[in-house]
């Protein structure tokens, strides 16, 4: 389940173990899943250039700044895509939530070092989850060991492109909102 105790301003926090609870995804269709992450990935795009360039790494009051958040949900889509390709290959996911390491997010920053750069490798791995997601469709209902714990991979694509985007799109918009005032 996903924690609804992140503070502002810090990276949403799925649960570090445990099942995820996907009850009002159960229903969607990876299509339409794909096409909400793209609207959300392209409002954390909007939001992230009105901040600007400098602006993305000021923190203000938050705990992190803008480009450390983006980089946090790219760290995360990134683990997300790699689990969907372990249990494709055949082969065990990672275990633990190593997108949530600050050295993780930082390599991330420094991997994309402009926003230009950060908002393409979002881009990027949100298309890669996609397709893997859509190449194990048959089989995203059943449950297998992840670094979210023990839980289904559409629970894992769900959370991530959905719930993880949707609070990062949000803490964007806000940041945003408040840069321009």
């Amino acid at each position: 389940m996903v924690s609804q105790s992140h503070r502002a301003g810090a990276p949403p926090r799925p649960a570090e173990e445990g099942p995820i609870s996907t009850d009002a995804f159960a229903t969607l269709t990876l299509t339409e899943v794909e096409e909400a992450a793209g609207e959300l990935h392209r409002r954390i795009a909007v939001a992230l250039r009105r901040i600007g360039e400098q602006g993305a790494d000021q923190r203000g009051l938050h705990e992190t700044s803008p480009r450390q958040l983006v980089a946090a949900l790219v760290a995360t889509v990134e683990l997300a895509a790699a689990t969907l390709g372990a249990v494709l290959a055949g082969t065990p996911a990672a275990s633990g939530r190593s997108d949530r390491h600050p050295a993780t997010i930082a390599a991330t920053m420094y991997a994309a070092p402009t926003v230009a750069a950060l908002l393409s490798r979002l881009e990027q791995d949100r298309r890669l989850l996609a397709s893997l997601a859509r190449q194990l469709e048959s089989r995203l209902d059943g449950e297998h060991p992840t670094a979210w714990g023990r839980t289904t991979l559409r629970a894992i694509v769900t959370d991530v492109a959905l719930t993880a985007s949707a609070a990062c799109a949000q803490d964007l918009e806000r940041r945003a909102a408040e840069a321009t005032a």
